[in-house]
C-alpha cells in the first residue's frame, strides 16, 4: 500500500545494507505492478512510499528504460525547465508545474550501472524518486503560482485542519 501520510513521507532515508537490497527492490516492483492493475499508473516509486526508509527507488519508464536506484545522488544538473503535469502515487490526483532538469548525472548507485547520465523524462522521474528519499515531496516543489497562494483563514495546505495563518503561517 502506498504511503500518504506526510509526516511519514518526510523521513530522511538511511543507505541501504547488501543484503537488503534485492527484496526491497521486489517489494517496490510488485506495489508499483499493484497500482497499475488499479488503475493508478506510475513510473517510478521510492521505498519511503511502502513505509521503507532506505535509500532505494525504482523507475519503470517501458521496457528499455528501466534502473534500480541504490544509495546513488545526483552529482550535477543541467538544462533547468519547467515540466508540466508531475503525479505522485503518494498524492493522487495532484499534478504540479516543477521546476526540473533536463539532464542529470547520477553516481555512488550500487548497483549497476554505478554512474549514469539521464535526460528527459527518465531524469525527471529520479530527480523525483531522490527526493522521495530525501523528505522532499512534490507540494514542495511545485511551482507556486497565485492561484496555489494561501490565505490566512484558507485550511493549512499540511493537512493539520487548523487554518493557515494558526498552522504554517505562523512566521
Amino acid at each position: 500500500m502506498i504511503i500518504t501520510d506526510e509526516k511519514s513521507l518526510r523521513v530522511k532515508c538511511v543507505d541501504a545494507l547488501p543484503g537488503e537490497v534485492v527484496s526491497i527492490i521486489e517489494q517496490l516492483d510488485n506495489e508499483l505492478l499493484h497500482e497499475t492493475s488499479l488503475g493508478r499508473p506510475g513510473i517510478g516509486l521510492a521505498a519511503p512510499q511502502c513505509g521503507i526508509h532506505k535509500n532505494i527507488a525504482i523507475i519503470r519508464i517501458n521496457d528499455h528504460l528501466k534502473i534500480d536506484l541504490v544509495n546513488c545522488k545526483i552529482v550535477a544538473k543541467y538544462d533547468q525547465y519547467v515540466f508540466e503535469n508531475e503525479g505522485c502515487l503518494s498524492f493522487p490526483g495532484m499534478f504540479e508545474k516543477t521546476l526540473r532538469y533536463n539532464e542529470i548525472y547520477v553516481e555512488g548507485n550500487d548497483v549497476e550501472p554505478n554512474r549514469f547520465i539521464a535526460t528527459g523524462l527518465f531524469a525527471v522521474a529520479i530527480q523525483h524518486e531522490i527526493d522521495h528519499l530525501n523528505g522532499i515531496l512534490l507540494p514542495d516543489v511545485a511551482i507556486k503560482t497565485k492561484q496555489n497562494k494561501l490565505r490566512p483563514n484558507d485550511l493549512c495546505s499540511c493537512k493539520s485542519g487548523k487554518k493557515y495563518k494558526k498552522c504554517c503561517g505562523k512566521e
